[in-house]
């Protein structure tokens, strides 16, 4: 930092190597195809359900395994964009984005989500942010391949200045 450098963030930096954003609605896929694959992969993954700790309110949880956490996956669909829940984490998400750059969010469009449900926060997301759509069958292997990519690229941080 004297010498005006700063290091750069890499995954060592963090706990996790992704945080799951998904609404609930969606969760038989998330675990059973989408944790399954990306642990077989040998990551270390966050999911609610399963790592946050006991007692701890879910708003500090959220915040705080995000911060522990590489890159932030968010599962779009239409319970997803309809869901009160899941739009307070597109904030979340959202600062995340704006502090260390889109790099940071792999967004994988799970279902089309219908015009009637697109929030402006969602559509904003999407406008600015590449995502990955998922279908099974044809083009799975090149999903997959796209995801690991995702999730291994450096963060391509926005210019800081240092005095």
């Amino acid at each position: 930092m004297k010498r005006g450098y700063f290091s750069l963030e890499s995954s060592d930096d963090y706990e996790f190597d992704a945080f799951v954003v998904y609404c609930d609605a969606d969760r038989l896929w998330v675990h059973g195809v989408l944790l399954k694959h990306l642990e077989n992969c040998n990551l270390n993954v966050c999911v609610h359900d399963r790592d946050f700790d006991v007692g701890e309110p879910i708003l500090n949880s959220v915040e705080k395994y995000m911060a522990k956490s590489w890159k932030i996956i968010v599962v779009l669909s239409n319970n997803f964009a309809k869901s009160e829940w899941c739009q307070w984490e597109i904030a979340l998400v959202q600062e995340r984005r704006r502090r260390q750059g889109k790099e940071v969010l792999v967004l994988v469009m799970y279902q089309q989500i219908d015009s009637k449900h697109m929030i402006t926060p969602l559509k904003a997301l999407l406008d600015t942010t590449p995502y990955l759509s998922y279908k099974e069958g044809f083009g799975e292997n090149l999903f997959w391949t796209a995801v690991d990519k995702d999730i291994h690229k450096p963060l391509d941080i926005p210019p800081t200045s240092i005095f």
